[in-house]
């Protein structure tokens, strides 16, 4: 009998936070943030939610490239509900948290289609 996606769950899980908190920690170089550890905190979040996803809408066994297509698809999911939460086009914030979501939903795609999932 397999064991459940869950009970395996820190093979997506800690890369999940760990890329999450590389795409967030860029915020402490941002002059002027007046809440730099709540914006970290979020992406840890965003990147084990994007991760769980990633991780229940792949099989067994899967290709490099569709968990690379699917982390994309996600993590540029996730990125736009945080751009649209901060105004989207209106706001001074560039578009290049889309672009660091599609990138890092890529890369946690490959790793959890590679590494994150049982044989």
């Amino acid at each position: 009998m397999r064991d459940p996606i869950w009970r395996q769950a820190w093979r997506w899980a800690i890369p999940g936070a760990v890329v999450g908190a590389l795409d967030g920690g860029g915020i402490f170089f941002a002059p002027g943030e007046p809440y730099p550890w709540q914006i970290l905190f979020a992406a840890i979040l965003k990147g084990l939610l994007v991760a769980a996803l990633i991780a229940l809408s792949l099989r067994t066994r899967t290709t490099l490239l569709r968990g690379a297509v699917l982390g994309a698809l996600y993590g540029l999911l996730g990125a736009a509900v945080v751009w649209l939460a901060k105004g989207g086009m209106v706001s001074n914030d560039p578009q290049y948290v889309l672009q660091a979501g599609l990138i890092t939903g890529l890369i946690l795609g490959a790793w959890i289609a590679r590494f994150g999932l049982p044989r």
